[in-house]
């Protein structure tokens, strides 16, 4: 799989730019958001990148954070930021409040449901993203390790091909209840007990800090743009990357 992900790879990067970036959104955009996720409200994003089907995809399946909350435009949202960096487009599925487990803020979830918008059998992304776990928190171990282990096998029988990786829980502030360290334990294993082969990004565990709204999780557009940063320095040091030195670092200088 990591030569399959190589090979996507050594066709060449594109330079970041956050102005010039392709976001092709599976589910289109409610007018509203939760109350406690308070954004920019955005309509349906076309597909713009239907005349350039030869670049490698980014597929992100996840909630509020993949759909952009907090950023001012989907092109700062961090799918779009990380695309953008690896020379990708970026094709994502979200429904703010979504989980394993949770159906969503717009009754689109849970991600078992959101997957299908992605249709992977056709796209053949070379690398997947799920980004999900904040708001399972609290849900019974047996009915959220299921949904992780039955959502990754999924994965791997539509596109086989695809690297996988699971974006695991954000706590809202810096200190978390034991509900949520034990949900993303939860998580973490069961996607393992999945695919062995499963990259795990853990921002709970590893203490990720970036700016943020006011309500202590989601972040803003900087905060979008340091995960982004974050989640390339990642497939850099896993060995991911067939060039690690063509993809440019993502800036984080302006909010």
């Amino acid at each position: 799989m990591h030569r399959t992900l190589s090979r996507w790879l050594a066709a060449g990067f594109a330079a970041l730019t956050l102005s010039a970036v392709t976001c092709d959104m599976a589910v289109n955009r409610s007018t509203s958001h939760p109350a406690a996720a308070a954004g920019k409200v955005r309509g349906p994003i076309l597909d713009s990148a239907i005349n350039d089907v030869h670049r490698p995809v980014l597929a992100v399946l996840g909630a509020s954070i993949s759909y952009g909350t907090g950023a001012g435009s989907p092109a700062q949202a961090w799918p779009a930021v990380l695309a953008s960096a690896l020379g990708w487009r970026a094709v994502v599925s979200a429904d703010p409040g979504a989980g394993f487990v949770a159906g969503g803020a717009h009754s689109l979830g849970p991600l078992a449901r959101l997957l299908p918008k992605l249709d992977l059998p056709h796209l053949h992304p070379a690398l997947v993203i799920i980004q999900s776990g904040h708001n399972d928190v609290g849900q019974p171990e047996t009915r959220l390790r299921a949904g992780v282990e039955t959502l990754i096998r999924q994965i791997r029988t539509e596109s086989p091909d695809s690297m996988v990786a699971v974006l695991t829980v954000f706590p809202t502030g810096d200190h978390p209840a034991q509900a949520v360290w034990d949900t993303d334990s939860v998580i973490v294993s069961a996607a393992r007990a999945a695919d062995p082969h499963t990259f795990v990004f853990d921002p709970l565990v590893s203490k990720w800090h970036f700016p943020r709204l006011a309500d202590g999780l989601h972040p803003t557009d900087a905060g979008h743009r340091w995960i982004a940063g974050q989640l390339a320095s990642g497939l850099r040091a896993d060995g991911l990357l067939h060039d690690p030195a063509a993809v440019p670092a993502v800036r984080t200088a302006h909010s």
